[in-house]
């Protein structure tokens, strides 16, 4: 899914080429989803990429739901794909929502499309804002692999930027750069923990899945009350 890159130049042509080609399969949990979250609820896809999500929940029964992005071809493709739904462009973390407006929001496979810390807490901070007192954050993202190939790019990337001090101050281990320019980062579990400090934790799940990309992949799923 798309979202703003704050550290190393924008990507809104990335994700728009992306638009296209990529394939974005994190698995939604509906049945857990809809013993959570009711039918009637105002349920928000931040980072809804050709609108997958939306897709699905509206055929689980879901009226309400908007999917918001900041590349303007993902939210062209999606609403081709998905014509019954509502998508809209966003600048990044800034949200034209008033406050408490959605019982639930979903953020899959976004917080590895930025960079750096700050961007990923005021994106957070403002994903609380418009939630309910009480509603469901659920997001599905990438911890830090452990096989060589990933480990190989963060690695590569950390010497890459080790002389750049601006760059170290903002990109933590787990930064690396696709072959197709993407600039992309996978979490310790320790900053996500930190990153939902704000937030109950609900439940927190680990699952097999494939990049973007179609490689293997470790992800996880955590399941926050606001």
């Amino acid at each position: 899914m798309a979202a703003a890159e704050s550290a190393g130049g924008s990507q809104i042509q990335f994700w728009d080429r992306a638009a296209q080609g990529k394939v974005f399969a994190h698995p939604l949990d509906g049945e857990r989803f809809q013993r959570v979250v009711p039918a009637t609820a105002a349920v928000l896809d931040y980072g809804c990429g050709r609108g997958r999500l939306c897709g699905e929940l509206g055929k689980s029964g879901y009226r309400n739901v908007v999917g918001v992005d900041y590349s303007p071809e993902m939210i062209a493709t999606a609403q081709r794909e998905h014509p019954g739904a509502r998508f809209d462009v966003v600048d990044g973390a800034t949200l034209p929502f008033a406050d408490g407006q959605f019982d639930a929001v979903v953020l899959f496979a976004v917080l590895t499309c930025i960079a750096d810390d700050a961007a990923q807490r005021d994106l957070i901070a403002e994903l609380r804002r418009v939630l309910q007192p009480g509603g469901l954050l659920l997001v599905s993202d990438y911890p830090l692999q452990g096989d060589a190939r990933n480990v190989s790019r963060y690695d590569a990337f950390a010497a890459e930027t080790s002389t750049d001090a601006a760059a170290r101050s903002v990109l933590p281990y787990g930064v690396f750069r696709l072959p197709d320019g993407g600039l992309v980062r996978h979490h310790t579990m320790a900053w996500l923990a930190a990153l939902f400090a704000d937030f109950t934790v609900l439940d927190q799940v680990m699952f097999d899945a494939k990049t973007m990309n179609g490689n293997a992949a470790r992800i996880v799923q955590w399941w926050l009350r606001a």
